[in-house]
């Protein structure tokens, strides 16, 4: 009776040590995984690697506005088209100082158009945090019907993830997070910026 007693006592023991193990295993997955989220949030580049090889997204930039529990969107910030905003969009009226390149923002709701901005006058739009707001509907049109000296991106359509979809394909390594750079952001040369930001922040962001 006392070796079954003992060999049931170290059989115990081995359980024990073994599922401590595995729990200890899975904390650091899943702090492993919370690091390499941890920065995303609004205001900051999502950079595609070498392995998102979609051609409409390869070596694509794109601008994060929107991060919470229903999921993230944002724009695609180095796909200049060769049209002003008034040729794609003529019942647009932009003024001279807003008739600028249009950018091609993502393939979801192309037909519409939407603005970043910095700007000193910042009521009627939403802010992305305290540098740069974001723009549509009314505001947005009024913005680009106005002659004024703000920075002005515009975007045809727009880029979206469900809840927890980015979160898994950054965890796949189709993604790096990297700073939202402001000069980057409204630069008016973006076809540098995959390559500046990828060599840069392709390791770890902390």
């Amino acid at each position: 009776m006392k070796n079954i007693f003992s060999k049931s006592k170290a059989l115990n023991f081995i359980i024990i040590f073994t599922c401590l193990i595995a729990l200890l295993v899975c904390n650091n997955s899943f702090a492993g995984k919370k690091r390499a989220h941890g920065n995303l949030s609004q205001g900051v580049f999502l950079v595609a690697t070498d392995k998102l090889n979609e051609f409409s997204l390869k070596n694509s930039v794109i601008y994060i506005t929107q991060h919470d529990g229903s999921g993230t969107s944002g724009f695609i910030v180095n796909r200049p088209t060769n049209l002003t905003i008034n040729e794609a969009f003529p019942d647009t009226h932009a003024s001279n100082s807003t008739n600028n390149t249009l950018y091609f923002g993502g393939p979801l709701h192309s037909q519409y158009l939407f603005i970043l901005t910095q700007t000193k006058t910042p009521e009627g739009l939403y802010p992305i945090n305290r540098e740069v707001h974001f723009g549509t509907g009314e505001e947005m049109k009024a913005r680009l019907h106005s002659e004024t000296k703000d920075i002005i991106r515009t975007y045809a359509g727009f880029m979206s993830w469900g809840p927890g979809q980015l979160e898994e394909e950054l965890t796949a390594g189709d993604w790096v997070l990297a700073p939202g750079n402001i000069k980057q952001l409204f630069s008016d040369d973006t076809s540098e910026i995959w390559k500046n930001l990828y060599h840069l922040w392709a390791g770890s962001w902390t």
